[in-house]
């Protein structure tokens, strides 16, 4: 059972120090993040993304992720809903959180994109896309170069459904490459998907 991490709501999700300011980060910790409000093509779609991965950015990440502390579900969740609700990206029919693998999910103890989405999800007018999948247990993506880290992602991703007509917003953490968003992006293809959009919280990206 996972153990979650309820912080003061007063207090900084990062420094746990000072006081709030916004996104339940103090203004000293606000400072350290890097916006760039970024936008650019993933295969033929439009990707967004929203900070620079910063040193802090990537601190914040794993802490997340690696650290446990979930509280700062709702910090990335604020941002991910506030960013969307801005440029639209919520007229969608379905939300697909980049999905993990059962021994990911086994190893961390919690998905960690669909708990920052659980958040918001019904505050907007889409719902998750069910039946989406990952069933290979894949390396480590930035402990490869390039070319592996297209092979190392072939067909870890599986989907069994009929998507004509139908927008996807996939969602995940981090964008380097883009591997992992242009591999789930061929099976939704495969169901014939009308369109997708893809909404990141950081990326290696600073310019469009």
């Amino acid at each position: 059972m996972i153990d979650f991490l309820f912080l003061d709501k007063n207090i900084c999700y990062s420094c746990k120090e000072n006081e709030i300011y916004d996104y339940f980060l103090c203004k000293d910790c606000l400072k350290k993040l890097d916006y760039v409000a970024n936008s650019f093509i993933l295969d033929k779609y439009e990707a967004h993304t929203v900070y620079f991965y910063n040193d802090f950015m990537k601190k914040l990440i794993g802490d997340y992720k690696f650290n446990r502390n979930t509280s700062l579900a709702r910090f990335f969740s604020s941002i991910l809903y506030n960013y969307g609700k801005e440029y639209n990206l919520f007229d969608c029919d379905y939300i697909l959180p980049s999905p993990i693998s059962k021994n990911t999910l086994n190893n961390r103890g919690f998905d960690h994109i669909k708990m920052i989405t659980n958040h918001f999800i019904d505050d907007v007018p889409c719902q998750y896309l069910e039946g989406f999948k990952k069933i290979k247990n894949t390396k480590a993506q930035h402990n490869l170069n390039r070319d592996e880290r297209s092979k190392n992602l072939e067909n870890a991703f599986y989907y069994n459904g009929n998507l004509s007509n139908k927008t996807v917003l996939l969602i995940d953490d981090l964008i380097t490459t883009g591997n992992t968003a242009n591999e789930i992006i061929k099976v939704l293809e495969n169901h014939k998907v009308k369109e997708v959009k893809v909404l990141s919280i950081t990326s290696e990206r600073r310019v469009n």
